[in-house]
């Protein structure tokens, strides 16, 4: 499993939980807006994790093609 696939499932997780929380009837909206902060926080972590993943892979590629053009030359 790579990193990308357990992040993704770690979000799973979080929106579980989020959704949890939002279908509970005896909980109040004050209640459920302080435990969706964190939640909410690192969901946008993960995913910006994800971005830059993405990025260092693309920038990775970009060079390797770079190098193999320079050694064609």
């Amino acid at each position: 499993m790579n990193v990308k696939e357990c992040l993704d499932g770690y979000i799973e997780q979080l929106e579980k939980e989020v959704m949890k929380i939002l279908s509970d009837p005896k909980t109040d909206k004050r209640t459920k807006n302080l435990a969706m902060k964190p939640l909410t926080s690192k969901k946008q972590i993960i995913k910006n994790t994800i971005e830059a993943l993405d990025m260092v892979d693309r920038v990775h590629k970009e060079e390797l093609q770079k190098a193999g053009a320079l050694k064609r030359s």
